[in-house]
């Protein structure tokens, strides 16, 4: 069970990291950093113009992944309690 727990605090972790991901890359271009790889200068940055398209569907598959991940986990969470219950 508290394996189960652990996968659950992983999987929401993993989640916000997912959703921060798009301000942390405008924050470190903003500091004078290069995006994480995305544009190693800003003033002759050339980005493909199916970039931001792809990260978006990549963060946002991803993101579906790991709720379909946390639903499954928690429902064996569920399942674990009923059978532990006494009154059932």
């Amino acid at each position: 069970m508290f394996l189960l727990r652990i996968i659950v605090f992983l999987i929401i972790s993993a989640l916000l990291l997912i959703l921060s991901y798009p301000l942390l890359i405008v924050f470190d271009i903003s500091r004078g950093g290069n995006g994480f790889g995305i544009c190693d200068d800003l003033v002759l940055c050339s980005i493909p113009i199916t970039e931001g398209p792809r990260l978006l569907v990549l963060l946002i598959s991803l993101f579906f992944i790991l709720v379909l991940m946390l639903r499954g986990v928690m429902r064996l969470i569920s399942s674990l309690n009923k059978e532990k219950s006494i009154l059932l």
